[in-house]
């Protein structure tokens, strides 16, 4: 008998939360969500439809990519999943100059890279003294920057956006 209540009260635990998740993911508000993604910088890095930077992951589509979990632990913790597509390299010439950018396509002879002004730029491998792929990725997280109800209106701003 007190085995079968542990499992109740255990299942019963997992069915709340749950629906904790799933409600904490609806408690936000899509409309304030827009506003804090069109003031906080988003742009700078990030694309939705028209509007913004190519430098990041487009988001037009990210709410039939991901679920609002998933959304929500991107912007608390960006690091944790960083897709091999978005991340970005450092190379230094070897007259000592850094630059910074996404990977776009390399070669034998050649890296290509999108630097943050979005400026399309190649280098010779043989110019450079440094190449390296950053294990982590650019965007900040928001832990401590935002409160939990504007994440919470983030995610649901991002998981309506489904596309065209």
């Amino acid at each position: 008998m007190r085995v079968r209540t542990t499992i109740w009260l255990i299942a019963a635990a997992c069915s709340l939360s749950g629906a904790t998740a799933a409600q904490d993911a609806r408690a936000g508000d899509a409309a304030r969500g827009k506003a804090l993604v069109e003031s906080s910088g988003c742009f700078d890095c990030h694309r939705v439809e028209d509007r913004g930077s190519r430098l990041g992951p487009n988001l037009s589509s990210i709410g039939s990519r991901r679920t609002a979990t998933r959304l929500r632990d991107a912007l608390v913790d960006p690091d944790a999943e960083v897709i091999a597509d978005n991340r970005y390299v450092r190379i230094v010439t070897k007259d000592g100059t850094s630059v910074t950018g996404k990977l776009l396509n390399q070669d034998a002879v050649s890296v290509q890279l999108m630097n943050p002004k979005e400026e399309l730029k190649t280098y010779l491998r043989a110019n450079l003294r440094e190449f390296t792929i950053l294990d982590k990725g650019l965007m900040p997280s928001v832990q401590g920057k935002l409160t939990d109800q504007q994440v919470a209106d983030i995610v649901s701003y991002l998981s309506a956006l489904k596309g065209s």
